[in-house]
């Protein structure tokens, strides 16, 4: 009786191995399963099985073997538990794999709304060209015309994120700094927009307003690269994953080190002014 549950045990736990080891996984989310599961046995091996399992061999199992042969009623006992044991590792799995899978769908749905209402306002701000030449215009009629105060308009390009600001834990840490320091950027514009359309901006000096309005367009141009930036991430996010984004994002940062710390137009090698 021990032999043959010994033997039936082995044959099951050697046939879930092999076909674990063999399922064909060509999907990213299918990878994602498999690590799901895996880690979920892990843990329920080294922090439920493998301390009752210990526990087990010192106050049943040693005792019954050194005593001689172990009824068959114990080890049906054992089998039993064995079966309890693996229907609750299963219903963790599913359990674990049901969380991930609703988290993944808000990701992608987040994600989806974020790049509609990134990509409208990236439209609004470039508007084919017309938005910087328009900015132009206004900057030299404002220099021709003492008088004249240009009006800004209101807009408000961040509705889809203050709706699922209170949820932004969901979004994934290779997106969520480029979507933030965007989002930031365009309240600082629209707060910089409500100040310029007050009493106190018209009752400033003409060189003052144009400052503020120069500032307002540099703001708007920057706000358009970091939309650009933040859609090409939440894009490969999409297509290729976090490990390809996170292969992007330290290329970008290199690249932007490199360019802070060194000048095209200087000769590195040379002496540094005021030296010779």
């Amino acid at each position: 009786m021990r032999d043959a549950l010994i033997i039936g045990f082995g044959a099951v736990v050697v046939a879930v191995l092999v076909g674990l080891a063999a399922r064909p996984l060509p999907r990213r989310d299918q990878r994602e399963e498999r690590r799901v599961a895996l880690r979920v046995i892990w843990q329920f091996f080294f922090t439920i099985a493998l301390p009752v399992l210990a526990g087990l061999s010192v106050l049943v199992v040693a005792p019954l073997l050194l005593l001689g042969d172990i009824d068959a009623r114990v080890w049906q006992a054992l089998v039993a538990g064995l079966f309890i044991a693996t229907g609750w590792l299963t219903t963790a799995i599913f359990s674990e794999l049901g969380l991930r899978r609703t988290r993944a769908e808000r990701l992608r749905d987040y994600h989806k709304a974020i790049y509609a209402e990134i990509g409208n306002a990236l439209y609004t701000l470039y508007d084919e060209g017309q938005g910087v030449a328009y900015g132009e215009l206004t900057l030299q009629k404002m220099r021709d015309d003492t008088e004249f105060v240009p009006f800004v308009p209101r807009e408000h390009h961040d509705h889809i994120y203050d709706a699922i600001l209170d949820e932004i834990e969901v979004l994934p840490r290779q997106t969520i700094d480029a979507i933030v320091s965007y989002y930031s950027l365009i309240k600082a514009i629209a707060a910089l927009a409500d100040d310029m359309r007050g009493d106190g901006y018209k009752a400033l000096p003409q060189e003052r307003r144009m400052a503020l309005y120069s500032d307002f367009l540099e703001m708007r141009k920057q706000a358009f690269e970091y939309g650009q930036y933040a859609l090409r991430l939440i894009r490969m996010f999409a297509d290729q994953g976090p490990e390809k984004t996170d292969l992007v994002i330290a290329a970008d940062r290199e690249a932007a080190a490199k360019e802070r710390f060194s000048s095209p137009d200087a000769d590195q090698s040379g002496p540094l002014p005021g030296s010779e």
